[in-house]
């Protein structure tokens, strides 16, 4: 059959163009550099995408494109990080150092991978892996400075800035600048003596109010631990609580109770894995003086697991309870694990005794799902499940008071004792919260918290709810500050039920000096 040459050339030149667009459509290197060009031309979003199509082809024909593959994941990495999808560059990353040969590859792929670690809160595995290159020019010691502000080694921090930029100006892009800038403020404070202001609000449905002034100094120094880690934290201070029944039902003869409180302690890391705090005291209200003491142990090997224990002995503040000079010593024993890129999970049993011999034992455990990032955004969206229940014995029984100082009596016109304190035989509680998290830097950061739920005391169940919300930053290197707030349904030990309800505030400044 006799073809017409212009239907042969047609379809030659349709084979050709189909053909040349199969090959163009299926080449890494061409993707590679049109992720490049999206990157200097500040658009991410797109850069990743061709990334992701150069790694996609390359995964089906390693060894026809194994020259590329070095480059698409180091750009794929490079772009992740830029729109917070910290998960996608950890492994692009992790990949690319197994087979990153030169040294300089190495260095790119394993300051990437720190970078993902400590967004994903691993800043201990972000700082072993920057180990084989960290003496490789300022990026590696940037980030090891902040691995390790984070993970409180303050004077390894501050050397590792000193070797990034010796001079006190960082060689590198202004967003690295700036992220130098930010460390460096951050690492100051705890370098330096600094005064310590706080107050703190609370209310309740039960017209319980609490007022807490603050003040204090902490001064760096040596001390019993590993001072090559970071100085050990010498503290002295004076706390003022303010207590204010405005309903009256304590049945005292003044509705206010102070309590002055002169603390002091240290803290320090006692190695990589462990670290401890001790702080004590003397409290003194009307005619009662009492000791303070909080003590903390914390053993954390990695960022997957550890292990805390704790100790602390506080009144519980209402006026009826400092009147009769109750004292609660919680002990708890924790720890949690994490499981890579599922989530976390917390768990601690708790024991209390309160010194009219009321005794208590409980657990908490908390949940916590890998939270998700927005593109573009420094915002995570996540939830926990939270659970705590315990049994106790009877606290503490005196008569009952109306507002107008008269006593409760029952139908019979005796008196009705009741409880001291918020003390039910058993409770339980479960609460599911949907977590806000924004990030102004690596070390100011805004979570809010709202928690729905339901819990249940000696029998009767009935909804709660929880809201409340912490932001903790730097404003300049001379001051740093934490506030927080909330709305809460749970019960506590001064007060509960249903109906049941408490407000807080609160705010603390710090200032080096």
């Amino acid at each position: 059959m006799k073809k017409n040459p212009i239907q042969i050339v047609v379809v030659i030149s349709g084979l050709m163009f189909f053909y040349g667009t199969t090959v163009a459509v299926a080449d890494p290197g061409q993707d590679i550099r049109l992720g490049r060009q999206a990157l200097t031309q500040e658009h991410p979003d797109l850069a990743l995408s061709y990334f992701r199509k150069a790694r996609n082809e390359i995964n089906l024909h390693p060894d026809k494109y194994h020259d590329d593959q070095l480059a698409a994941l180091s750009g794929l990495g490079y772009a992740a990080l830029w729109v917070g999808n910290s998960h996608e560059a950890e492994s692009a990353y992790s990949k690319g150092i197994s087979i990153a040969h030169s040294p300089e590859d190495q260095k790119t792929m394993r300051v990437g991978l720190a970078r993902a670690l400590i967004n994903l809160g691993r800043p201990r595995e972000a700082y072993d892996i920057l180990k084989p290159v960290r003496s490789m020019g300022a990026d590696p010691q940037l980030q090891s400075a902040i691995a390790s502000a984070l993970l409180s080694w303050d004077t390894v921090a501050q050397k590792h800035l000193n070797l990034a930029a010796p001079h006190g100006v960082y060689p590198g892009p202004q967003w690295q600048a700036q992220l130098f800038r930010q460390t460096s403020d951050f690492v100051y404070y705890p370098l330096h003596d600094r005064i310590n202001v706080g107050y703190q609000y609370s209310s309740d449905s039960d017209h319980n109010i609490n007022q807490i002034y603050q003040a204090g100094v902490t001064i760096p120094g040596d001390g019993p631990g590993d001072n090559s880690l970071s100085p050990t934290m010498w503290y002295g201070g004076f706390r003022q609580t303010q207590i204010t029944d405005n309903n009256g039902s304590s049945g005292a003869s003044n509705g206010q109770i102070g309590i002055s409180t002169v603390e002091g302690g240290w803290s320090a890391p006692i190695n990589t894995n462990w670290n401890y705090s001790i702080l004590g005291g003397v409290s003194t209200a009307r005619n009662w003086t009492f000791g303070r003491l909080d003590g903390q142990v914390n053993y954390q090997p990695s960022d997957t697991w550890g292990l805390n224990l704790s100790f602390d002995q506080q009144p519980i503040r209402t006026v009826a309870a400092v009147e009769h000079k109750i004292l609660v010593n919680t002990f708890s024993l924790g720890g949690f694990g994490r499981l890579r890129n599922i989530g976390t999970v917390g768990a601690a049993y708790f024991h209390q005794a309160f010194s009219d011999g009321n005794q208590r034992d409980g657990v908490v455990v908390r949940v916590t799902p890998e939270f998700y990032s927005f593109s573009s955004l420094p915002i995570s969206i996540g939830v926990q499940g939270y659970f705590r229940a315990y049994t106790s014995g009877t606290p503490l029984q005196l008569p009952l008071y109306q507002a107008d100082g008269k006593p409760v009596v029952n139908k019979s016109g005796k008196p009705v004792d009741g409880s001291v304190y918020f003390s039910p035989h058993h409770y339980r509680e479960a609460l599911g919260y949907i977590i806000y998290v924004q990030k102004f830097s690596p070390y100011s950061v805004m979570r809010l918290y709202a928690g729905y739920g339901d819990q249940t005391i000696d029998g009767v169940t009935t909804p709660i709810t929880d809201f409340y919300g912490t932001i903790t930053g730097i404003v300049s290197k001379y001051l740093q500050f934490s506030l927080t707030g909330g709305y809460s349904q749970i019960a506590s030990a001064y007060g509960g039920g249903s109906g049941y309800h408490r407000s807080y505030v609160g705010a603390n400044l710090t200032i080096p000096f």
